[in-house]
């Protein structure tokens, strides 16, 4: 149930709906991931990059669920630093989410293009899921 204050929403329903524009966005990236995972030859490093900005908006949109500041960034271990303390679940993917980070840059330019495998892609796309269902176990929206 909404609370209302004087024809507005309480601070708390607008954080939840700016919540809830993160995770649609990362839903976005997740849809993104299927339908190219469809393709005879798909798109590995577009593939790596929608699971790198999932699993950034994600993390992002739990860091404003707990009053938390986000930053500009693109480094998941930074993002998952901040993020653990209110869901440490997620501290076993820091490895992943150090390999997942360059996606966020390395696979978007022709100067320091990088191809990753389809197994990567999968792999990224797998965490990316993991990650959702952790952060939507944690946060009651």
């Amino acid at each position: 149930m909404k609370h209302f204050i004087m024809g507005r929403l309480s601070m708390h329903d607008e954080k939840l709906s700016v919540v809830k524009l993160w995770f649609k966005k990362a839903d976005s990236d997740l849809k993104n991931i299927e339908n190219n995972l469809k393709a005879d030859e798909p798109p590995t490093d577009t593939i790596c990059f929608h699971a790198q900005q999932a699993i950034e908006k994600y993390i992002k949109g739990a860091l404003i669920y707990f009053g938390k500041h986000i930053t500009k960034t693109h480094d998941l271990v930074n993002l998952l630093t901040s993020i653990s303390a209110y869901i440490p679940e997620l501290e076993v993917f820091e490895d992943k989410l150090h390999e997942i980070s360059r996606y966020g840059v390395e696979v978007r330019y022709p100067d320091i293009f990088y191809e990753p495998s389809l197994e990567e892609a999968k792999s990224a796309f797998e965490v990316a899921l993991k990650v959702k269902d952790i952060v939507l176990s944690k946060i009651k929206i």
